[in-house]
């Protein structure tokens, strides 16, 4: 857990409601360096939506330009 993440998170995000708790949860498993890499049924537990629903968030977070995901091949 990164309290540096997310601590920016709480300061610099635009977002709200569970845009922002993805978010959180997502600053909840990142290095200092704002690298993570949480699988969507631990980003589903820890915000208590759907993994569904996580997916469709993790794309409105991007387009937020709030987050970006970096997919690596072979993973």
């Amino acid at each position: 857990m990164s309290i540096k993440i997310m601590s920016r998170v709480w300061e610099k995000s635009q977002l709200k409601g569970s845009e922002l708790l993805l978010l959180l949860a997502i600053a909840d498993n990142a290095r200092d360096d704002g690298h993570a890499w949480p699988g969507l049924t631990t980003l589903a537990e820890k915000t208590r939506l759907s993994r569904q629903t996580v997916s469709k968030k993790l794309g409105a977070l991007v387009e937020s330009s709030e987050l970006y995901i970096h997919a690596m091949k072979g993973y």
